[in-house]
């Protein structure tokens, strides 16, 4: 895995994130935002997952799944509270494969409006140990 790969992610997370934060902002008094959130949730913890594969992989070490990376990641000390990373995984893959009720829209809105520092926090992690280039 190159440096490159690797910063190149990091960038691309960071964007998705810097969304998906901004989208929990916005009051959800319409449909759209709901949906835009849950969209925009599934792409940080895609992006997100794809980048721990690749940091991973620079440090030497092979996965291929998401749950292969976030169990790696947690054994790194990258990740804390696993069953919270699974559950959103889980989550992602929910959302993204399933018609979602309303109802059920907004109980993974709320959970994404509860996990996104969680994720900001991650990804800081991240960041520090890979900073950006210069």
């Amino acid at each position: 895995m190159s440096e490159r790969k690797l910063h190149d992610s990091l960038d691309n997370l960071e964007k998705v994130l810097v969304n998906l934060e901004r989208a929990v902002q916005i009051p959800k008094d319409r449909e759209l935002v709901t949906e835009g959130t849950i969209h925009r949730f599934e792409m940080t913890i895609e992006l997100f997952w794809k980048t721990l594969q690749r940091a991973i992989r620079y440090e030497g070490t092979h996965v291929n799944t998401s749950r292969e990376s976030l169990r790696e990641a947690f054994r790194l000390g990258w990740l804390h509270d696993e069953q919270v990373w699974l559950d959103m995984l889980d989550s992602r893959n929910t959302t993204s494969h399933e018609y979602l009720a309303e109802t059920l829209a907004e109980d993974n809105y709320d959970d994404i409006v509860k996990v996104t520092p969680i994720i900001r926090a991650a990804f800081d992690l991240l960041r520090t140990r890979y900073p950006k280039r210069a």
